[in-house]
Order: structure tokens, then sequence, then C-alpha cells
């Protein structure tokens, strides 16, 4: 433990406190976790690719990370990437935008076949009920 507390920079407690309470653009980068500043970072150019000013786009990009901290802080979780997550992504959109009637239509944007788009709304419904209610046994 001495040997990991070595490794970090020395800071005085009133150096730690003054961090407290401080809006997250005045805390100097270096006393954020790299991943937090990548995550940041990541988040403001699609934002400046969007087409919102620099100071609009850092606002949008910390208050997401701020959210995704508060929701997902001190858990270990997985983020998938490239298909997979593509593929997450659409079947929840797919299930956000499903109403009666519309099935044939999210098919067709979606370049899928209604029987897929059903299994993807059973599916998501699931999921979002687990969430909800959660599950007294295993299957």
């Amino acid at each position: 433990m001495t040997e990991q507390l070595e490794m970090m920079p020395a800071q005085t407690e009133s150096e730690s406190l003054g961090l407290i309470g401080r809006d997250i653009g005045d805390v100097p980068e270096d006393r954020w976790a790299q991943a937090l500043v990548d995550m940041v970072r990541v988040q403001e150019a699609v934002y400046l690719r969007q087409g919102r000013g620099e100071y609009e786009a850092f606002v949008l990009a910390r208050d997401g990370v701020l959210a995704l901290a508060e929701y997902f802080g001190a858990r270990m979780w997985y983020l998938p990437r490239g298909d997979r997550l593509r593929t997450a992504l659409r079947d929840a959109e797919i299930y956000r935008q499903a109403k009666r009637g519309n099935i044939r239509q999210l098919a067709d944007e979606h370049r899928l076949s209604e029987q897929q788009v059903y299994r993807i709304i059973r599916q998501q419904r699931a999921l979002h009920l687990n969430k909800i209610q959660g599950r007294l046994f295993d299957d």
C-alpha cells in the first residue's frame, strides 16, 4: 500500500480540499484519471463535428461523462465496440421506436425482416423488465 501511495504525486490536505466542490472545468487535467480526460475529449470531438461551439462541446462532453460516472462509477463494466456496439444500440433504438403498426417500417429502415424486429423487441422488453422488476429465479 505504501508503495502505491509513493507513486502518487504529493498533495497537501488543503490542495485536496481545494478540488472538492470546484467546477470540473477548473480542476487541472493532471488531477483527473487519464481515462476521464480521454472520455471528455472523445465526446467533445463528436460535438465539435456536429457543429457545436467549443465551449458548448466541452460542457456537453463534461456533463455526459459526469452522468456516466455517477451511474457507473466504482463498478466494473464492459463496453462493447464495433459491430456488437452498433447492434446493441440499433436494437435499443428499435425497441424505443416500436409501436403497433410500424414494425414493417422499422424492418425496412434497419434492413431486417419483421420476424427479426419482433425478436429484438421481445429481447429488449425482457431486458427492460429485468432491470425494473429484477429476477426471482435463474432460467
